[in-house]
């Protein structure tokens, strides 16, 4: 069954969907380091595996064409064996199968929910399934516009290749609206220059250690802050600070590491406030706490938003809270650096806080139309035969300064204890900035910083705790 937006990409390429395109973050910085971490040679087994198959497969889908919408590129030549042999498999199945799907960019990050939103509203969708990022799912969400994934037979959330955390994330009212494939791609950890560390008298190698012991907490990373920052010229002002961060992944990491979070879900699956919690306001407390000892570097006056990279760059701040993606920016930096997870608070466990690009359908489309749509996409979410065994970190090693970072960090964010994921982008009209930003400024306590966002949010909880069933 043909649907009508096909009409928008008959100039398209027609190509295969690349299973590395769902993880994509929205930066577009370069991913290669000056000096690249050795990894494991890649291991292909010799006897692949069966791939399962769809629901009453085989079965002809009739020619369709199957569009998957973006924000960042449509489909790409393979440049590695991986992906000639997925371009392969993916052919070989759309040729069995009678049907094309491809991969469109239907604009760019800050046009994208807005072309999402209205095309379904319009009723004709600009794709047959959207890569959201977690901030756009807000909107089309509360409006009733996405398709109940678990009604859908070809779909089988039971498998492996399913992200359990993203499916949890996305159920309401009995329904499933969005799905993801595989690991979720790091994010909030801690980022240490080495150099600084040794300088201070500091093993360089100790964020790790007591990663590794589980002491790596609160208390060793304000030591930390206090021995890092450093007046080498006995001017009265230090040359070397202990900390340096954007003030929405600073605080972030604070809060989820004692056990808090901004917003959480009652036992009737509504969304509520919880930043009136007392471990919420502990973090905050904690976090500004670094301030007021001057171990977190002053924003120089007239400077951008971002004023912080610049100087981890230089080697004058000796730690900053980012996510993993910083990497790119740190490609060529001269000073080498590590790359832990955040420090546990009194009240909770050293924790990274993801983000993941969310898969979703429009709802609307006709039931069998649909029910064709995922039988094709669940083909091509498949693993490749040939590749079932591969070490997912890989891909890793190449960006990091040195292996501790892949072996060690990496693995201990998917361990359930020091993993979670975020409601606070499920909501329409609400930001971490609402706090972090007046405690950063140093406009407002973290009491008032938290008796500001109560009534603030709350409007916008209560449309957010207003979806409806769009159970077809």
């Amino acid at each position: 069954m043909k649907h009508s937006i096909k009409k928008f990409y008959a100039i398209a390429l027609v190509a295969v969907l690349m299973l590395s395109m769902l993880s994509a973050c929205s930066s577009s910085e370069d991913t290669k380091t000056t000096e690249p971490t050795a990894a494991p040679a890649a291991t292909k087994a010799a006897e692949p595996t069966a791939t399962p198959v769809p629901t009453e497969a085989p079965k002809d889908l009739g020619g369709m064409e199957i569009v998957v919408g973006n924000w960042w590129e449509t489909d790409k030549e393979p440049t590695t064996q991986k992906e000639e042999d997925t371009l392969a498999y993916r052919n070989e199945m759309m040729e069995k199968y009678n049907f094309k799907i491809k991969n469109v960019n239907l604009g760019s990050w800050t046009e994208y929910q807005e072309i999402v939103v209205s095309s379904i509203m319009a009723g004709d969708p600009a794709a047959d399934v959207f890569v959201m990022d977690q901030k756009f799912i807000a909107a089309p969400l509360q409006q009733g516009l996405l398709y109940p994934l678990e009604t859908l037979k070809n779909f089988d959330f039971t498998q492996e290749k399913w992200n359990q955390q993203v499916l949890d994330l996305m159920k309401f009212n009995g329904h499933n609206y969005g799905m993801a494939i595989g690991k979720m791609e790091p994010r909030l950890g801690i980022f240490f220059n080495k150099r600084l560390f040794e300088e201070a008298g500091i093993d360089p190698e100790l964020p790790y250690e007591l990663q590794a012991k589980d002491e790596w907490n609160w208390d060793t990373f304000t030591d930390l802050c206090a021995k890092l920052t450093r007046d080498t010229n006995n001017d009265g002002t230090p040359d070397v600070y202990g900390l340096a961060s954007f003030s929405k992944d600073f605080f972030r990491g604070c809060v989820y590491s004692n056990g808090a979070q901004f917003i959480g879900k009652s036992d009737d699956g509504k969304f509520i406030n919880t930043t009136g919690d007392a471990k919420f306001l502990e973090a905050l407390e904690w976090g500004i706490s670094l301030y007021d000892a001057g171990y977190h570097m002053p924003q120089p006056e007239g400077s951008n938003w971002d004023w912080f990279i610049q100087p981890f760059i230089e080697g004058k701040v000796a730690m900053q809270c980012a996510e993993e993606y910083k990497v790119n920016t740190w490609k060529d930096m001269e000073d080498d650096w590590g790359f832990v997870i955040f420090p546990k608070g009194p009240n909770g466990q050293m924790m990274t806080v993801f983000t993941e690009n969310i898969v979703v359908m429009p709802a609307g489309l006709d039931p069998e139309y649909a029910e064709n749509v995922a039988f094709a996409y669940n083909l091509f979410t498949n693993t490749t035969p040939g590749y079932e065994e591969e070490d997912w970190r890989a891909n890793y090693y190449p960006v990091f300064r040195d292996a501790r970072a892949v072996e060690e960090t990496l693995p201990l964010f998917y361990e359930p204890d020091h993993g979670t994921m975020s409601y606070l982008p499920l909501i329409a009209g609400i930001d971490y900035g609402d706090v972090c930003y007046d405690l950063d400024a140093r406009a407002l306590t973290p009491a008032e910083s938290v008796e500001k966002v109560q009534q603030l949010w709350q409007t916008f909880l209560d449309t957010a705790n207003g979806v409806e069933s769009v159970a077809q």
